[in-house]
């Protein structure tokens, strides 16, 4: 980038951020730079045609879309980047009428929050999307006005169940970011006369 180039950079972000103070500065600049290490989520459209399924790039470059999927699933073959479309798409009961892509969208946006990078923790995150999704359903069920006592019961068990599941699934997720390593924390070590330690809970019994 030559100087002038750069000069011009520095006066642009000085407008977008003059208004800001130090604090909301600070994390504008942070939040651009974390959007400019991976690219976003491909705007999709779906029609259909005859007995097909058509999923459409919304007027975009269609190889810069395609990669941008590649991009938010983590994933190397084109054929389970579709599947994994595909498995999304019926997660919202799309039908023959009224094809809606915006949630499909939402979810490619949240999948790509969570950042997965191979094919394992691409099919954790589109469940952990799924998950979430039913169990903030249950849940405004269950407030729903006029809801009876039961069905706030159900509602509220249901949702209870899909947390636990989503707890589950980013316990495994994490762990296998980890590489299965497991983190010990040691809080108390007991250190005696002639050197010895002790760590934990010790049976001294003969």
């Amino acid at each position: 980038m030559t100087e002038q180039a750069m000069q011009q950079a520095d006066l642009q972000e000085e407008d977008l951020l003059g208004g800001l103070n130090d604090a909301e500065r600070g994390f504008a600049l942070e939040l651009a730079v974390a959007k400019s290490a991976r690219p976003e989520p491909p705007t999709l459209s779906l029609t259909r045609e005859d007995d097909r399924l058509v999923i459409g790039y919304g007027g975009a470059d269609v190889d810069a879309s395609i990669l941008r999927l590649h991009s938010v699933t983590g994933l190397k073959h084109h054929g389970a980047v579709t599947f994994l479309l595909q498995q999304l798409i019926k997660l919202y009961d799309v039908d023959t009428s009224g094809l809606d892509a915006t949630r499909l969208n939402r979810a490619l946006a949240m999948l790509d929050e969570l950042a997965p990078k191979t094919g394992a923790e691409a099919m954790l995150a589109a469940q952990m999307v799924a998950i979430h999704e039913t169990a903030m359903n249950c849940m405004a069920r269950a407030t729903l006005s006029g809801q009876t006592f039961e069905g706030r019961e159900l509602n509220l068990k249901f949702s209870t169940k899909l947390t636990r599941a989503y707890a589950q699934h980013l316990a495994t997720l994490e762990k296998s970011r980890r590489g299965g390593q497991q983190k010990v924390t040691v809080e108390h070590v007991h250190v005696h006369d002639g050197g010895q330690a002790i760590v934990g809970n010790v049976d001294t019994t003969t």
